[in-house]
């Protein structure tokens, strides 16, 4: 089954994408297999949603959710991590800023923005520094080249579209974790045969209920987009001077 997901998406779908929404669903999967085990060879499931197009859906709606979400951390963050790393202001190593602003400049063969000019005109200091942004994003496609930039790229699209499912994963876990309460009470008054598989879903769904309530938030997403930011800046001291355009990969553009 792995191999044929493999070759219907690429890895950014995978780590990104499909593995929110099968954590979303792990609850409920593994309640089906304790209360009903040998209803159908649950393997076989696998092979009908790729055959149905199923996980194609899956993938393009959590790709949904976490796009939807994205302008709302960003205006809450002050800006895509990135383009917040080429500004002047609040900058922490002004000899690397400058640095990078020059080898920028040299690239796109246009000058970056002054300290007073950003002063002057952030929102237009700010478009030069997002289409400097895009302009690395168009030139690190490689993704066996440039494999950290891809890898950060992942784990904050991972992350990022865990957060645009929050609401479903906490509903569902929470969901799962009462049912199977009250499936260990039917047990109990033998209107349920006891499994011990109740104790495993139950400590699972718990266990997912407190990650997603706790952990999936805004601050998370923001560690992964500002490793994924420096990673793709750090580009610039091996980009040549006229590199070629790459046209291979995925990414997000923290």
């Amino acid at each position: 089954m792995g191999s044929s997901i493999g070759h219907l998406f690429d890895g950014y779908s995978r780590k990104a994408r499909l593995a929110p929404a099968f954590i979303v669903a792990f609850p409920v999967t593994l309640l089906c297999v304790a209360l009903i085990p040998t209803l159908v060879n649950w393997n076989k499931l696998w092979l009908l949603a790729v055959a149905s197009g199923t996980v194609i859906l899956v993938d393009q709606l959590v790709r949904d959710r976490g796009r939807a979400i994205q302008p709302g951390l960003w205006g809450a963050w002050g800006g895509p991590p990135a383009t917040q790393a080429l500004r002047h202001s609040g900058a922490k190593n002004l000899t690397l800023l400058a640095r990078r602003h020059q080898k920028l400049a040299t690239l796109l063969d246009q000058p970056m923005p002054t300290k007073r000019q950003e002063l002057r005109n952030p929102a237009k200091a700010d478009e030069v520094y997002e289409m400097a942004v895009k302009y690395l994003i168009s030139q690190t496609r490689d993704t066996a080249q440039f494999r950290l930039v891809f890898l950060e790229n992942c784990h904050y699209g991972f992350r990022r579209n865990m957060l645009g499912v929050r609401s479903l994963g906490l509903a569902i876990s929470i969901f799962v974790c009462a049912a199977t309460v009250g499936a260990v009470a039917a047990s109990y008054y033998g209107l349920l045969v006891w499994k011990i598989g109740f104790a495993l879903v139950a400590i699972v769904s718990l266990a997912l209920s407190l990650f997603w309530w706790k952990l999936v938030n805004s601050d998370w997403v923001k560690s992964a987009a500002s490793d994924y930011a420096e990673r793709l800046l750090e580009v610039l001291d091996v980009l040549p001077l006229a590199p070629s355009a790459n046209v291979s990969g995925d990414g997000s553009g923290a």
